[in-house]
């Protein structure tokens, strides 16, 4: 059993990596980088695209179910990114125009179009339209 070991004159090789090694790592790896930088400009086009999407269809969903209940009204409505309607246009994230016209040959049904459009983005525009029952007017 050796209990202590002395190296004299002898060269000791020593653990880690050259600066020839750790140089041609982060050059790789920069270059690694450099080549993903374009898939983050997609991604997050794509993830803001989803959000519209997305926000556009909730948007939607709402405003059909108050135009169902009778207190929609025909006209623009400045909305924020939650959904919730603004005064003013300014600091809007979202416009949405709604039109409803009575069905031809029916008294109780109502078709509404609804148009929402992110605030800056024209051309991601998007329609819905939907048919309903026409909430009973209220007795006098």
């Amino acid at each position: 059993m050796k209990l202590f070991v002395f190296h004299h004159g002898g060269k000791r090789r020593r653990g880690g990596f050259s600066l020839v090694e750790a140089t041609f790592s982060l050059g790789l790896m920069s270059f690694g980088f450099l080549a993903m930088a374009p898939l983050l400009s997609v991604g997050l086009k794509t993830a803001r695209l989803a959000r519209d999407d997305r926000a556009t269809a909730q948007i939607a969903q709402t405003l059909i179910e108050e135009a169902r209940q009778g207190t929609l009204a025909s006209g623009t409505v400045y909305l924020d990114i939650q959904g919730t309607p603004l005064n003013s246009a300014s600091t809007a994230a979202y416009s949405a125009q709604s039109t409803s016209q009575s069905v031809a040959g029916s008294n109780s049904l109502t078709q509404m179009t609804l148009q929402i459009t992110p605030v800056g983005a024209p051309e991601r525009t998007r329609i819905y339209a939907v048919v309903f029952q026409t909430p009973p007017a209220p007795a006098p």
